[in-house]
């Protein structure tokens, strides 16, 4: 499946499998979101497919699963570096 990331402002790589993304939310709530899957069958755009947890409301709970457009994801996700 390829994807197409045209009229971008900056060069965005699309996310894999299982690489991790976080976002902090006010009050200093951190998300944290696992890419699961890229797709765009039935749908117009590419959309990401993610387990989304949250340190606050989640605790030790596998989080839930969401979808968001790529675009979206990308606004609102910045990749977590792991080693």
């Amino acid at each position: 499946m390829g994807l197409s990331l045209f009229k971008r402002s900056r060069s965005m790589e699309a996310p894999v499998p299982g690489a991790v993304y976080r976002r902090v939310l006010p009050g200093n709530v951190v998300e944290t979101a696992r890419v699961v899957a890229i797709t765009d069958r039935g749908l117009p755009l590419p959309h990401v497919r993610f387990v989304l947890r949250n340190a606050v409301t989640d605790g030790a709970t596998e989080g839930t699963v969401r979808i968001l457009s790529l675009d979206s994801f990308h606004r609102a996700f910045s990749k977590l570096d792991v080693d």
